[in-house]
């Protein structure tokens, strides 16, 4: 800023002109700027020469001397001596002037002739026609123009040069217009796994019309000794990107993967080819792949049997009875049903009819693919297919959770590390339930066991305070407060919503938005909804929602379905 006394005047250096066009029979004034290049001067302060002396002093009395201020404003900035404003960069100046009664104010600022959008990947061209008498910009000195601003990338010669035409031959103000596009990166695809025999229709499967595909699962594919079972496609590296200035971008390369193979099953890590080492049939979770032996059962589990612990492949052919457990290194199918039974598989669970019992506890490494489930616990790696309803259950998948439009979920738990989709959840008769998608199972029992503990330990410090007194002081008390803030410390922190440690913030807030929960009928009031680490209780019953993450993330909105 410089003010200096009245015998200053600022001398604008660039030159404006208003001229006349017709637009549709009505005269409309436009103003036509001159285009100054970067470090151009746009004025300057020049001395005038003094009035006479006589009478000066009277005069100065009676009129005081009016200061000048010369400011710089958008992209211009004051030379180093304070007298001059030069063009920060290329583009045409505008003035504003604000007059008081002691001071004179001029402040210019520049419209840019090129602007670049925040990702630096597209650049926007503002073009004013050329003032009279002067010769118009050719298209190589507009590109030497833009190159010196920065623009090194993606320009369109044919959209500068019809740009260029406009201004002068209509005399039209060209505003932000798209000249010069980057390269966006292309990521790299994450490495796969592709199946070389029929491994048959995945129940849970998204249909092209939006519908599920509840086909049951193909179950004890059988393989020969040294057949090819599935080939490891390896992750590519993708291409770098580059935007308008000219710099490169890079990608995000694709993900390596772990493929898992068992004792029965050979993996050649040059070629990717995974072949059985023995015959017997196939169990496939995730990543993981296995070839066992078939062990069947032909009845129930039950006093006849005892307990069955194979490291085979099991199939049942009736039910599991009250109090017996499975265990199963491979695929398990029950073509009955489990009654306040254990069942353990590191493979994929089929049961064709219910899972029922306070007692029935089901831990699965890979899908669960069941009838209906009754006051029982499920925990599973992958996808949980049910196909009728959930009574007063404890279900916590690590993939989705999907039922048939005709199933209801009746109270419980059900927490879903990928998506949740049900035809019904609750009735006026039932306990609220709690749904949950995009909720990792495991923190969710944390949080439960950390709530629990936070009000035992209230309760305890209560009672010991009501017996002591709130003011004694005791080291007993303090330690019990300090735990107490540590609890809720705790709590406060744990993340519940599944994510990977790789994954960059971007990738977690999409991620986040893409969970939900879709029900197709009635969900009632009272039911208690959770995405991740975000809760909330519907007041009202509603009917064919979805529910998902606003854009910030921050509280769960219900959209129709």
């Amino acid at each position: 800023m410089e003010s200096i006394s009245a015998s200053i005047r600022i001398h604008p250096c660039f030159v404006t002109r208003t001229i006349i066009q017709e637009n549709e029979g009505i005269e409309v004034q436009v103003e036509i700027i001159e285009l100054v290049r970067r470090g151009q001067v746009l004025a300057n302060l020049v001395q005038t020469d003094n009035p006479p002396s006589s009478g000066k002093e009277s005069h100065e009395k009676a009129h005081p001397p009016r200061s000048v201020i010369l400011l710089p404003g958008q992209h211009t900035a004051l030379s180093v001596t304070g007298d001059s404003l030069l063009a920060s960069v290329a583009g045409y100046p505008k003035s504003l002037s604000h007059h008081t009664e002691n001071e004179d104010t001029l402040t210019i600022s520049m419209i840019p002739l090129v602007s670049v959008s925040h990702d630096k990947m597209e650049a926007s061209l503002t073009l004013y026609p050329p003032l009279p008498r002067t010769p118009p910009l050719e298209l190589n000195e507009l590109v030497e123009l833009l190159e010196q601003e920065g623009i090194r990338y993606g320009l369109n010669h044919e959209i500068l040069q019809d740009c260029l035409k406009q201004s002068r031959d209509e005399q039209k103000v060209m505003h932000e217009v798209l000249i010069a596009m980057g390269l966006r990166p292309i990521p790299g695809v994450d490495a796969s796994l592709r199946t070389e025999m029929e491994m048959g229709s995945i129940p849970g499967k998204i249909l092209g019309d939006g519908r599920i595909d509840f086909h049951e699962r193909r179950m004890f594919i059988g393989v020969r000794k040294g057949q090819l079972i599935a080939t490891k496609v390896p992750a590519t590296c993708g291409t770098p990107g580059v935007n308008v200035l000219g710099e490169t971008i890079g990608q995000k390369e694709g993900q390596d993967l772990k493929v898992s193979v068992g004792e029965n099953v050979l993996y050649d890590e040059q070629s990717g080819e995974i072949r059985a080492a023995k015959p017997g049939v196939l169990s496939m979770v995730q990543n993981a792949i296995k070839v066992t032996s078939k062990l069947t059962i032909p009845g129930d589990v039950n006093l006849s049997t005892g307990n069955i612990d194979a490291r085979d492949a099991v199939e049942i052919g009736g039910s599991v009875q009250s109090g017996f457990q499975v265990n199963a290194h491979g695929d398990l199918v029950i073509n009955g049903s489990v009654r306040s039974a254990t069942i353990v598989s590191q493979g994929n669970v089929l049961v064709k009819e219910g899972v029922t019992g306070k007692q029935t506890s089901m831990r699965v490494t890979g899908d669960v693919d069941i009838v209906f489930i009754e006051q029982a616990a499920i925990t599973a790696g992958g996808t949980v297919i049910v196909r009728k309803n959930v009574y007063y259950s404890r279900i916590f998948a690590g993939g989705d959770i999907l039922c048939q439009e005709e199933s209801r979920i009746f109270g419980g738990i059900t927490v879903a590390g990928g998506n949740l989709r049900v035809g019904q959840v609750g009735s006026d008769n039932a306990a609220p339930a709690l749904i949950a998608a995009g909720t990792d199972g495991k923190q969710y029992l944390r949080y439960e066991a950390l709530h629990q503990e936070i009000v035992e330990k209230e309760d305890e410090l209560e009672h010991s305070l009501q017996l002591h007194g709130h003011d004694s002081g005791l080291p007993f008390h303090l330690a019990m407060t300090e735990e107490l803030e540590e609890l809720h410390h705790e709590l406060i922190q744990l993340n519940l919503a599944t994510d990977k440690r790789t994954d960059s913030p971007e990738e977690l807030a999409a991620k986040s938005r893409n969970r939900h929960i879709a029900v197709s009928g009635v969900i009632v009031a009272g039911t208690q909804i959770r995405i991740g680490n975000v809760t909330t209780v519907l007041e009202t019953d509603v009917t064919s929602r979805k529910f998902t993450l606003s854009e910030d993330l921050q509280e769960i909105i219900s959209l129709p379905l």
